[in-house]
């Protein structure tokens, strides 16, 4: 395989994040502040001089609203191919999604594993608690979270390989 760069970009500041909500596959759309955040982003993306052949992003509405943001102010709205990949969607906390953090990651995880704070926790140990915990069975473990989303980062990869650079939005 030859040499990908990819330009991976975060999602803009969203109604979830500014109230402290897991956020994982809910969706909330992004705030006023979130868009500015992305239209600087843009700029700046604009003014670096790169060139970018694709553009990728989740499924997510967040996600969408970013990507579209970053190709206005690159005036590449339409002029390159864009496409949403469900493979690359954040993590999907199951029944836990929509939840405050600080219920979730404050409260029942460190009480569910005997800790003081989450951060004692590997990602792994925070998955399969969650899979543990969640009463709609549809939380991720590990091995299914991180082979998704490595598939979907792959599959752009490969795609891109011959094509340029690219901005996966997740």
């Amino acid at each position: 395989m030859s040499k990908v760069r990819l330009y991976l970009i975060r999602h803009g500041k969203t109604m979830f994040n500014t109230i402290g909500r897991a956020q994982g596959w809910s969706d909330t759309p992004l705030t006023a502040e979130g868009e500015l955040g992305i239209h600087e982003l843009g700029i700046g993306l604009r003014e670096s001089g790169l060139q970018f052949d694709r553009a990728y992003s989740s499924d997510s509405g967040r996600t969408i609203q970013t990507m579209g943001i970053i190709l206005e102010e690159l005036g590449l709205q339409g002029k390159i191919p864009y496409r949403m990949d469900k493979r690359i969607r954040e993590w999907c906390f199951g029944s836990f999604d929509g939840a405050y953090d600080g219920d979730l990651f404050m409260g029942l995880i460190p009480r569910i594993f005997n800790v003081d704070h989450v951060h004692q926790l590997s990602y792994a140990e925070l998955a399969e608690g969650l899979v543990e915990v969640d009463t709609a069975g549809w939380a991720e473990g590990w091995e299914k979270l991180s082979g998704r989303i490595k598939e979907g980062f792959e599959a752009i990869a490969k795609e891109m390989e011959e094509q340029g650079g690219a901005m996966p939005s997740s």
